[in-house]
């Protein structure tokens, strides 16, 4: 009955909207960063979906937009880890102790995510059917490219500090003591 307790806490709750509130300050200050990233991979989507070219429609455009998605990752855990001191050889042991400890803000901000994905995802397909005038490639055309430098790198920004920047920079694994 603990364990159910601890899951509940207000804690957790707590710390998975400081995680939100840390992925968002990051987004809204490195916007233009974020946007052009962002746009590389709007550009591939809107292509491919509406057609135009041929190339961003098959495997050669999903390999261009993971790259950029990639590199876009590798930025963000770079710059948000600069000036962390801890050592990449322990990174796992953190890594684990973290989230041993930190469980419940982990399924808190989960729950986050599910609302999240209700408010942007669920409610602009359920408004597509009822957007009169626009066929249905514009619409997903459009929704992509907007979707691409909004909605998708700031959840890719929210879930690094989530699983690798708060795990790496603040866990410290637990020590054993002998004496």
């Amino acid at each position: 009955m603990v364990t159910e307790a601890k899951a509940t806490r207000p804690g957790a709750w707590r710390d998975a909207v400081g995680i939100l509130a840390e992925a968002w300050r990051f987004f809204a200050r490195h916007y233009p960063v974020v946007f052009a990233f962002g746009a590389l991979a709007s550009a591939q989507r809107f292509l491919s979906v509406s057609g135009t070219v041929d190339w961003a429609g098959g495997a050669g455009g999903e390999i261009f937009t993971a790259a950029a998605r990639v590199a876009f990752i590798a930025w963000a855990v770079a710059t948000l880890l600069r000036g962390t001191h801890a050592g990449w050889s322990d990174a796992r042991a953190r890594w684990s102790a973290w989230n041993t400890r930190n469980w419940p803000t982990v399924l808190a901000t989960t729950g986050l995510l599910l609302a999240f994905l209700l408010v942007f995802k669920a409610v602009p397909d359920a408004l597509a059917g009822r957007v009169g005038g626009i066929d249905r490639e514009t619409w997903l055309s459009w929704e992509l490219a907007i979707k691409n430098v909004t909605v998708i790198p700031f959840t890719m920004l929210w879930m690094t500090v989530l699983l690798a920047v708060r795990p790496l920079r603040q866990a410290q694994p637990a020590t054993t003591s002998t004496s």
